[in-house]
């Protein structure tokens, strides 16, 4: 027979170490996602030319891209919005829209972070990536625009 008992009605020590492990957990959790995104920019840095000065000013860069790219991924549905309420927009205007705004994030990044240079054809090959691997692990994307 268990006594399992519910959360509220645990002791004061135990409710303390059940939150410290779960904080742990999704910090660790993070640091992982984080590590791999930073080792992948490292990794496609490498093979695109991309010359930076230390690790500090990349993992600022990754983290004004993502930054700035939440606010022009919402400009980006503004657009798209306005696009099908005019017309039935087709889908590679829908991607040529988010492979743009994309591109723009990335590009004031590079010009905002001076210790980081990046080639122009190099901007358009980062931003493609981003784009791809936002629809791929997307699911309304496809869904709503019917690439599966």
């Amino acid at each position: 027979m268990s006594k399992k008992k519910p959360f509220n009605e645990l002791d004061r020590k135990t409710k303390l170490i059940v939150i410290v492990i779960l904080s742990f957990l999704v910090l660790l959790g993070l640091f992982i996602i984080l590590g791999i995104f930073f080792l992948g920019m490292v990794g496609l840095f490498q093979l695109l030319g991309v010359t930076y000065e230390s690790n500090r000013s990349l993992v600022f860069f990754g983290l004004l891209v993502l930054t700035l790219g939440f606010l022009f991924e919402v400009l980006a549905k503004l657009v798209k919005a306005q696009i099908i309420n005019v017309k039935k927009a087709h889908l590679h205007v829908r991607v040529g829209i988010d492979i743009l705004f994309t591109w723009f994030t990335v590009y004031i990044v590079d010009e905002l972070i001076v210790s980081v240079a990046m080639h122009m054809w190099s901007q358009w090959i980062f931003a493609l990536l981003l784009v791809a691997i936002d629809y791929a692990f997307d699911d309304r994307k496809i869904r709503n625009e019917k690439l599966a």
